[in-house]
């Protein structure tokens, strides 16, 4: 088993240098190729990726976006707050509209259920509006869409973790802000997402099949997105395969850590192969029932030797991992049944130099002095471990 965090300090984290790089460089595309066959994605070309780290940042470029968009808006997403982050985001939808542009919006009702006048305001501006899979008794209550999906004249794409709400946004909550990423992409790409938009948009997966894409396997820009052609199903297997593909790393950030027994089971598989698996959760959380049902697992997994660290002063939400310094992947995804077998999800894998430099520095980020790392002696006699807690949000994971 790998060493445990105590022996190994978060510092370790650090970047391959010279040849160890080239190396994984190299590597990347063979072993995004090989996650890709592994899990069922869907290869496809991108012209360019972009990380944006900044919540208001990513703000700034939806409203930019829709104010340049010439054909049509696409936006699906699961939370929209009625706060002044939503309220100018909408207000950007429905300029778009008002000068002819096609928007159409896909919400959920549950993360968005306090938008429901907003709604009816949006129709009058000429936004096409949808609730996804609304309350009806033979919806499954469960089944949501868990996106962050914007897509613009069918170029330009938007996906990541951050919800359009105030909690991420560092102008108004400083260092209290939520940590999160978006990331912007252009290219072919943009056809899948689309298609995956247009399945929730008719409803649970109808619609025709999705895009075969002529891809390149030898060009630059390869990235491989999961979820099939309804975006609902796969995300589970793609973990597992990031997990069965590690040879010397692998690095996870979530918010929401429930693993299932599968995933559960190749963390403990890579760790017995002396691959370093480090998962970053942060302790602050908004939802507590996930946080104790989640530290259900801390103890098998740290026997295995699978490090945990939690970061101790703010939330942490970006569904970040990377593999051996070579692929990265980011979307929507929580290490969790629902996210893994149920939702509308968006996961992309990129082996991109940059954009897998950027997501290991920023989980390495999450994971130093402002994070706890644990170790099996010290969680047993954790001070904020709540046994009683944690037995009753059981339940939660035969669920979430």
């Amino acid at each position: 088993a790998a060493s445990s965090p105590s022996d190994r300090p978060l510092e370790y984290i650090r970047f391959p240098k010279g040849r160890a790089l080239d190396r994984s460089t190299r590597r990347g595309a063979a072993l995004l190729m090989k996650i890709a066959d592994r899990g069922g994605l869907q290869l496809a070309q991108a012209r360019s990726l972009e990380l944006i780290h900044q919540a208001d940042d990513h703000f700034d470029r939806i409203v930019d976006g829709c104010a340049r968009a010439q054909r049509e808006i696409c936006f699906e997403m699961y939370q929209i707050r009625r706060d002044v982050i939503g309220r100018r985001v909408l207000s950007a939808l429905a300029s778009a509209a008002a000068r002819g542009v096609n928007v159409r919006l896909l919400v959920d009702p549950v993360g968005s259920s306090k938008l429901a006048d907003w709604m009816g305001l949006l129709r009058n501006s000429g936004v096409d509006t949808r609730w996804y899979r609304p309350w009806r008794p033979w919806n499954h209550p469960l089944r949501r869409t868990h996106r962050k999906l914007l897509i613009i004249d069918g170029s330009l794409a938007s996906i990541g973790g951050i919800n359009v709400a105030g909690e991420f946004s560092e102008n108004l909550n400083g260092d209290r802000a939520w940590r999160d990423v978006g990331l912007w992409v252009r290219g072919p790409v943009t056809s899948v997402l689309r298609h995956q938009f247009e399945a929730a948009w008719i409803g649970d997966g109808g619609g025709p099949p999705g895009p075969s894409l002529e891809v390149d396997r030898g060009a630059d820009g390869l990235v491989a997105v999961a979820g099939g052609r309804d975006g609902r199903h796969g995300h589970g297997a793609a973990y597992i395969a990031l997990a069965d593909s590690a040879r010397s790393e692998l690095l996870l950030a979530t918010p929401y850590f429930i693993p299932d027994p599968q995933f559960r089971a190749a963390l403990r598989s890579a760790a017995s192969r002396g691959v370093r698996v480090v998962v970053v959760i942060p302790r602050p959380c908004d939802i507590s029932w996930f946080k104790h049902a989640g530290r259900r697992f801390y103890g098998g997994l740290l026997d295995a030797g699978v490090e945990i660290c939690e970061r101790r002063d703010r939330m942490v939400h970006a569904k970040v991992g990377v593999v051996d310094g070579a692929v990265a992947a980011v979307g929507s995804v929580n290490l969790n049944r629902r996210s893994f077998h149920g939702n509308a999800e968006t996961l992309l894998l990129s082996s991109q130099r940059n954009i897998v430099s950027q997501i290991r520095h920023l989980i390495a980020h999450e994971a130093g002095s402002a994070a706890e790392p644990l170790t099996r002696t010290r969680w047993s006699h954790h001070p904020d471990r709540r046994r009683l807690a944690e037995l009753v949000a059981a339940p939660v994971c035969l669920v979430f």
